[in-house]
């Protein structure tokens, strides 16, 4: 995670209400639907912690990778649905890390989680990065994120394809297209998400 974000941590029972608040938001993948396979690279532990808690209440199989290098290792053994990678790493950078996932068939839609500018991420393949999550985040827009993602894929692997667009996801707001398929235009924004509750954000 690097010097772009601390992350300050609500007492466990006011965590476990901000998560109950934000899956009743986003509202999660069906129980009849197979779950989702979800992998969280972050070098922060309690970031890890936190986005694997949100992401299970929403209906993921998810499991987490301390760096680049572990969680090459664990792509090569196991095919993940979704992949939520932090840009600034130790020893393998998420830049890095995107490189070495795009060789894999399956891959993973990735969704990167990052405080740098939208200028800074506009290069980035938007073959593979479905979403940018802005840090500090909000947990609501997370869920809603991943939630909205997966059903996206199954979507578009039912009709046989998937779609090509990556947008931003800033702290208390829904995603903005930032790139789309050659020749369509942007797609409108989606409807802002509500504040969280006192103690609820990463900052």
């Amino acid at each position: 995670m690097g010097a772009f974000g601390r992350l300050v941590l609500a007492p466990r029972s006011a965590l476990e209400i901000i998560c109950a608040s934000a899956l009743h938001q986003s509202g999660p993948v069906s129980d009849a639907e197979k779950k989702p396979t979800l992998l969280i690279i972050d070098d922060d532990k309690p970031i890890r912690r936190l986005l694997a808690r949100v992401a299970e209440r929403s209906g993921f199989e998810v499991d987490t990778a301390k760096d680049g290098f572990e969680a090459v290792e664990m792509i090569g053994k196991k095919p993940y649905d979704i992949a939520i990678v932090d840009l600034m790493m130790p020893r393998l950078s998420g830049y890095e890390l995107l490189q070495k996932i795009s060789v894999f068939d399956p891959r993973p839609v990735v969704l990167v989680a990052t405080a740098l500018m939208n200028s800074d991420v506009a290069h980035l393949d938007d073959s593979m990065v479905r979403r940018v999550i802005r840090k500090p985040f909000d947990i609501h827009a997370v869920a809603t994120a991943l939630v909205e993602t997966a059903r996206e894929i199954a979507e578009s692997r039912a009709a046989g394809t998937l779609t090509e667009t990556m947008k931003i996801l800033a702290p208390q707001a829904a995603a903005e297209p930032v790139a789309g398929p050659a020749g369509e235009a942007p797609a409108k924004p989606e409807t802002k998400s509500k504040p969280l509750p006192p103690g609820g954000k990463i900052e």
